[in-house]
């Protein structure tokens, strides 16, 4: 029986050779670039996060609220929201990690 879903193109790639990939945990189909390997839905519910939003996000944090606080009140999730705080500190930041130093190899006991 022939698949009664159209499919879509890739949204990175725009790529046309996209097989299905079964569901995702809402139920809704998912596909797999064969181009890039990206895997995405059709019809994604979620979209990017505004700017506005963004910028109360940014209001909250200088508030010092908790993290799972800002969550709630700007109605974003906080894995978004800790990835967001992530580049903001590695963005604004002044501080330059060093690179790693050479490890000196210990000597064995036996001579």
């Amino acid at each position: 029986m022939p698949d009664a879903t159209p499919k879509p193109p890739c949204p990175s790639c725009r790529a046309t050779h996209v097989v299905r990939n079964g569901h995702n945990q809402s139920g809704t189909p998912t596909f797999l670039c064969r181009g890039c390997g990206r895997r995405f839905v059709a019809d994604p519910q979620a979209g990017p996060v505004p700017a506005d939003k963004e910028a109360l996000v940014r209001r909250l944090l200088g508030e010092r609220l908790s993290l799972r606080a800002i969550a709630r009140t700007a109605q974003v999730s906080r894995s978004w929201l800790q990835g967001f705080v992530n580049r903001l500190f590695r963005d604004d930041s002044r501080w330059q990690p060093e690179p790693p130093r050479p490890r000196r190899l210990k000597k064995s006991g036996t001579s």
